[in-house]
């Protein structure tokens, strides 16, 4: 059975300060998830929420510090029923001691725009556990903007 955390952004349902109109609003939205021991395989972290008519262009995974010393945290980026959407099978994000981050988007991900009329929730999902975790914190960036609603502008 799998365990799903939450950020605060995700647990406040923090709204995006979207602008709707004639001008567009460039919003990043970021998270942690605090501080977690053990990831096992299909553990889900609810990120956040995309609103209406978003389009996102940018998603970075960083890890402050280490969070697998035996090298096998595979970690996806996506949405509910995507969930490898924005990123997939990620190796390079706190498998290392340091900082370690990924900024890449998968192709399907970079602009996608949310068009189901309702926020849809973010999650992250491990893909593979670690084999030695280590205690440590995840932050999540999203960058998105939103699209003036259809047929606001004259």
């Amino acid at each position: 059975m799998s365990t799903a955390y939450q950020t605060q952004n995700y647990a406040n349902k923090a709204p995006a300060n979207g602008a709707f109109g004639l001008f567009n609003n460039d919003v990043h939205m970021h998270a942690t998830s605090g501080v977690i021991a053990t990831w096992a395989i299909n553990d889900t972290i609810l990120v956040g929420y995309l609103p209406r008519n978003c389009v996102m262009n940018g998603a970075v995974l960083k890890a402050a510090s280490q969070l697998d010393s035996g090298g096998t945290l595979t970690l996806d980026l996506g949405i509910v029923g995507t969930p490898q959407l924005f990123k997939a099978a990620v190796t390079t994000v706190g498998r290392t001691a340091g900082v370690s981050a990924d900024a890449t988007m998968a192709a399907a991900g970079l602009l996608y725009k949310n068009t189901t009329g309702a926020d849809v929730a973010v999650i992250c999902t491990v893909h593979a556990a670690a084999t030695t975790p280590i205690a440590g914190t995840l932050e999540f960036d999203l960058e998105f903007y939103v699209e003036a609603a259809t047929g606001s502008n004259p």
